[in-house]
């Protein structure tokens, strides 16, 4: 099921308002009426074809010389007859299995050879109501976008459902179910009956049911295809790099020829009711990781497209986010009621919208974590909102706002595909950028409390609620029953509560802004556009103007030794507690009061102690990067020792460990961990955590936290993105150029964290489920070298395009396989390469089996020309879209000097064009020895009779 976009829209207490003439600044508020169509994004090119199907296109040139594909089916699982559940599912995953022009593997085959991977690149999805194919194809070749239509168009109807490939796809959708599996998917089982009431979407998921899916007949699996696959239902949508003239052509020739069947099948609106009266559902599991609380009241579907939804909606988001900082400080409290609380409302399914209370608690804190929301919820109800959250809010408001208009040049083409796909499916209005902020403009200054405030009255109704609880299955834990939690409803509904008082501190960020230092030395490396400053007190910093986004500035800074150099007593009382430092504030102002202080502001720092190094990183918009600049500072001079925030990030930690022991994956990887690691006492097992907590010591944080902070001689930073030398350098001279510096020189220590030798087998039994997973860890002592690090990431995707063939499209024995390698030289020189997969239990011993052969086949006879062209073009075009990212320089500048290599070599290609099958094929006989590797397999607890 698809996650709910989470954006507000109908109530009934300002339909009044929404009625009355509209008067403010900006051309499309000017003249418009609440009643009005909000205007569709001028640069969008849409149409509908004579046989029904509809087209959106758009020239976007983010990321440059791509394009983004999709054919939207209006049609998904909840159009399944009876015998055919999970087969909406089944058809997408055989349009990728043989088509009119690409027979089997053909399609995959061919975008992989334009560079392009399946997954990130090609994919889809099927949900309750709509199926959406996905491609994104390079534009430097008319014949590869030529290509892409046919595929499309194949998709469209020309899917062969050979019976040879729908027996091998089926084994792949089965285990595609198989790993869906475990506590979440039973806590569903039990809730969906309660929350769908009879509706037909509580007996339509998308994945189906594996005894239809493992003998689901061919014929009938044509027979969904013929009857939704077809123009009426459908939409192209297309987005980027291209001429909008020239590609509506294109679709207008491709997708005219398409037909529907004579007499076609009515496209049914499926109902959930909204009508009854509140409901209770308490789900438990033994392998549920905690317990939840929530509260879903279910709505109408509010009307989306008119100048009047619009200030509704804004109204709404400012309920929300007024609410959610409520609640995020109740989280922050020494003895929070919860772990996680948030308020949101948006669709819930087709034609029905929902607004929830939900809250994470601790293991006995159900009944306490929902008289905190429904408390909150009251508050509002009783007392409303002050003046100074919404003018906080507000401000907050406009401002994401004004930042997409910063960057209105700078679309991702994929988001903007997406937001086309909704067009279509649910009729959501597409303004342009400018418009929105015009509308923002017109009635964001006039919106009320008493607007807000009467948001709750309206969405906190009794028809339709639904109470959605869950916990683990556990000795000791006894589940709230139906009554307890309807007596807090009770309870909380008939108690007077006290008004909000919104505590905020007006004392400046930084009260005395420090002298710095300046630029001592300067360096230009002309050819890549960077610049290279070293302060007088020894800071230097990295620097990388770029157009890429005309709103954002990225930054990291990182200095040698972290928690290294700590003894392993020290080590184990401040592991927790440095984070809590970390999320602790600055100066006069606590985490909440700094999250007031920076309303408006597009800034985020953060400060870290890590294995190797103390570090900063973060981001801001242009006309905040002086905050930026000030947070940096204080970070280093200023940080707090928070004794509420340690409590309170120590209970929610104890909670979320409290059932981790239960959950099969969280026991597979913590025996991982600890075999690769040979119990290290500084690698933690899950039946450690307890005790760290009890030893974390906030003064000892702190102190330690002091201590790697108390020296930026040794920092080194790292800016990218949108600014210029001359602005930032003063900025850098007086906070950067301020920070301490005594002088010391350190490095970071080999802690002797080292793989096994040898061989190791282990076999985890935990978990209900029939599933299994099996990773493969090849790790030990190597020579870094550059080359060699090539060769060993070339050999993953080698071995990640081939095992994908074998284990899952020839043998059906999995849904996908993870393959990773990596050469690393700090701490020290070593090797890692990871192979993982799931499956049916029965099979486990068998595909590894196919994974050894296909290993030893590399050694012996090393990857084909076909497979080393789609492993290098995949690379070159995974680079070229990466040299326009901010992060990607921001990462590379960090890890060539890391490395010691020259900054000049990041555009460079060389390391994509210079590796050989050879060289991959020694690498697979060094790294991938038999003699050498720890194999891990999860099974299911065996059964007791």
């Amino acid at each position: 099921m698809k996650i709910p976009r989470l954006s507000g829209f109908a109530f009934v207490s300002i339909a009044v308002i929404l009625l009355s003439p509209l008067s403010a600044p900006g051309a499309a508020a000017q003249t418009a009426a609440p009643t009005d169509p909000i205007p569709p994004d001028p640069a969008v090119i849409t149409g509908t074809l004579d046989n029904g199907l509809r087209y959106f296109v758009h020239e976007n040139d983010q990321p440059e010389n791509r394009a983004e594909l999709r054919l939207v089916v209006n049609a998904g699982s909840i159009l399944e007859d009876e015998d055919q559940l999970g087969f909406a599912h089944f058809v997408e995953h055989m349009a990728f299995n043989g088509t009119e022009n690409f027979e089997k593997q053909a399609l995959v085959d061919y975008l992989e050879s334009i560079g392009m991977q399946f997954g990130p690149d090609i994919n889809a999805y099927t949900s309750f109501d709509e199926t959406v194919y996905m491609l994104q194809v390079p534009m430097d070749d008319p014949e590869t976008l030529a290509t892409a239509f046919q595929i499309l168009e194949d998709w469209a109807q020309g899917v062969l459902f050979d019976p040879e490939e729908v027996d091998k796809e089926r084994g792949v959708v089965i285990e595609e179910w198989r790993g869906r599996r475990g506590a979440g998917a039973r806590i569903q089982d039990q809730q969906f009956p309660v929350l769908f009431q009879g509706s037909l979407y509580a007996e339509r998921l998308p994945i189906g049911k594996p005894e239809l899916l493992e003998t689901a007949p061919v014929e009938r699996l044509r027979s969904f295809y013929e009857d939704w696959y077809r123009p009426d239902l459908m939409a192209i949508v297309a987005v980027g790099d291209f001429d909008g003239a020239v590609m509506e052509a294109m679709i207008r020739e491709r997708f005219a020829g398409l037909t529907g069947p004579e007499e076609p099948r009515p496209r049914i609106a499926v109902e959930v009711p909204i009508d009854h009266p509140p409901l209770v559902t308490i789900a438990t599991d033994p392998e549920a990781p905690g317990s939840q609380v929530g509260v879903l009241y279910k709505q109408p579907p509010a009307p989306r497209g008119t100048i009047g939804d619009f200030r509704r909606g804004l109204v709404e988001g400012l309920y929300s986010g007024m609410l959610n900082a409520r609640l995020d400080e109740l989280r922050l409290q020494a003895d929070p009621p919860f772990m996680v609380g948030f308020s949101g409302q948006g669709q819930f399914a087709r034609g029905v919208d929902a607004y929830q209370l939900v809250a994470v608690v601790a293991e006995g804190g159900i009944e306490r974590g929902l008289e905190a929301l429904l408390t909150e919820a009251e508050r509002v109800v009783q007392n409303g909102f002050t003046e100074s959250e919404l003018d906080r809010e507000k401000t907050n408001t406009r401002r994401r706002y004004e930042r997409r208009l910063a960057e209105r040049e700078n679309q991702e083409s994929g988001a903007l595909a997406s937001r086309y796909i909704q067009v279509f499916l649910q009729g959501s209005a597409y303004p342009d950028l400018e418009t929105q902020m015009e509308l923002v403009d017109a009635f964001l200054p006039g919106i009320t409390l008493e607007e807000t405030n009467g948001v709750a009255q309206a969405w906190l109704a009794e028809q339709g609620r639904v109470v959605l609880a869950s916990a683990p299955t556990k000795e000791g834990l006894e589940p709230p029953t139906e009554d307890d939690l309807l007596s807090v409803f009770a309870a909380v509904g008939g108690r007077e509560v006290e008004a909000y008082e919104d505590e905020a501190a007006d004392a400046p960020l930084l009260p005395v802004a420090p002298d710095g230092m300046p630029v001592a030395s300067e360096e230009a490396l002309d050819e890549v556009g960077v610049t290279i400053w070293t302060l007088e007190n020894g800071v230097r910093v990295v620097l990388k103007p770029t157009d890429f986004k005309d709103d954002e500035i990225l930054f990291s800074a990182t200095s040698p030794g972290g928690t290294s150099i700590l003894s392993d007593d020290l080590y184990r009382r401040v592991s927790f507690a440095l984070g809590v430092v970390s999320q602790s504030g600055v100066g006069e102002f606590d985490q909440t009061a700094l999250t007031k202080k920076l309303a408006g502001k597009a800034v985020r720092v953060t400060a870290s102690v890590g294995s190797l190094s103390e570090a900063v990183s973060g981001s801001a918009s242009p006309q905040d990067v002086e905050t930026a600049f000030q947070l940096i500072y204080l970070y280093f001079s200023a940080p707090r020792r928070d004794e509420t925030m340690f409590e309170a990030l120590k209970a929610q930690q104890t909670a979320f460990l409290a059932n981790a022991g239960a959950n099969p994956g969280f026991v597979f990887s913590d025996t991982i961990s600890a075999t690769m690691s040979q119990g290290h006492p500084r690698v933690l097992r899950f039946s450690q955590f307890a005790q760290y907590l009890e030893l974390a010591d906030l003064d000892a944080a702190y102190d330690v936290y002091l201590d790697r902070f108390a020296d930026a001689s040794d920092f080194t930073f790292y800016f990218t993105g949108a600014f210029d030398l001359a602005t930032i350098r003063p900025l850098v001279e007086q906070y950067l150029g301020a920070l301490p510096n005594l002088g010391r020189v350190e490095s970071w220590r080999d802690i002797g964290i080292d793989p096994p030798a040898g061989t190791i087998e282990t076999t985890v039994y935990k978990g209900l489920e029939p599933q299994s997973r099996t990773q493969i860890i090849f790790a030990g002592e190597a020579e870094y070298s550059l080359e060699e690090s090539n060769a060993i990431s070339a050999m993953a995707d080698v071995l990640d395009i081939r095992l994908r063939e074998v284990l899952r499209e020839d043998l059906g024995g999995t849904y996908g396989v993870g393959v990773s390698g990596s050469l690393s030289y700090r701490p020290d020189e070593e090797y890692r390469f990871s192979i993982s997969f799931g499956s049916d239990p029965e099979r486990a011993e068998e595909l590894s089996a196919v994974v050894f052969e296909e290993i030893e086949s590399l050694k012996a006879e090393g990857p084909d020309a076909e497979t080393v062209d789609k492993v290098r073009e995949t690379q070159r075009r995974g680079k070229e879209t990466s040299l326009q990212e901010n992060r990607y320089w921001l990462s590379q500048l960090a890890s060539f000097e890391r490395a010691g290599r020259d900054l000049n070599g990041i555009p460079s290609y060389e390391r994509i064009e210079s590796w050989t099958a050879e060289q991959v094929r020694q690498a697979a006989v060094r790294y991938l020895r038999t003699d050498q590797y720890a194999r891990f397999v999860l099974l299911p607890e065996p059964k007791v009779p």
